[in-house]
């Protein structure tokens, strides 16, 4: 009897799929993600983010995040390169999703704190005006919207819509972005 109950179950396990639990509280995942500011030239406008997320009950988790953003104005036909280096902690919610957790909708708040070089500390532009702006130590606060899927049972697809207001400068301080990114739940 043993003998045929493996064997019946060795023929029918391949065609099942069998699903890891996803979600489970104090799992913890490490996000790479990249984006683009809302501007005409991609290349120069854009944001590169590395995370560390704990995931707690409901779907809920919070992040901590190391982040650079690039952003390029211009002064008479001059690029002024913008650069920011950012600490990020936050909380993100669970909206929404399937019963089966491939995909959910979170939206999740966050405060940052960091430095913003301008123009890499050269104040004195080739046509002899002056930044007045210096480089300078920045924070703000922001919210996001995110929508993840599951691709495998340990890696993750988020697609981003963020909003960031950074004080302590006069350059773009209402900063919106979309982006992309990858979790690999450890």
């Amino acid at each position: 009897m043993k003998k045929i109950l493996s064997i019946l179950l060795m023929s029918i396990l391949p065609f099942t799929s069998i699903l890891a639990q996803r979600l489970l509280p104090y799992q913890k995942g490490l996000q790479v993600s990249a984006g683009m500011f809302s501007k005409d030239q991609p290349k120069d406008n854009y944001f590169l983010n590395l995370e560390l997320t704990q995931n707690h009950k409901r779907g809920n988790y919070h992040f901590i995040s190391a982040e650079y953003q690039r952003r390029t104005t211009f002064y008479a036909e001059n690029p002024i390169p913008i650069e920011t280096y950012l600490l990020t902690g936050g909380y993100s919610f669970h909206l929404l999703g399937l019963p089966n957790k491939i995909v959910s909708l979170n939206s999740g708040i966050e405060a940052s704190g960091g430095y913003q070089l301008v123009n890499h500390n050269i104040l004195l532009l080739a046509d002899g005006s002056q930044i007045n702006n210096e480089s300078s130590f920045v924070y703000g606060a922001g919210g996001r919207l995110t929508i993840e899927t599951y691709l495998t049972n340990f890696i993750i697809l988020s697609i981003q819509a963020r909003a960031k207001y950074i004080w302590g400068t006069n350059f773009n301080q209402f900063r919106p972005s979309a982006g992309i990114g990858l979790r690999f739940n450890l």
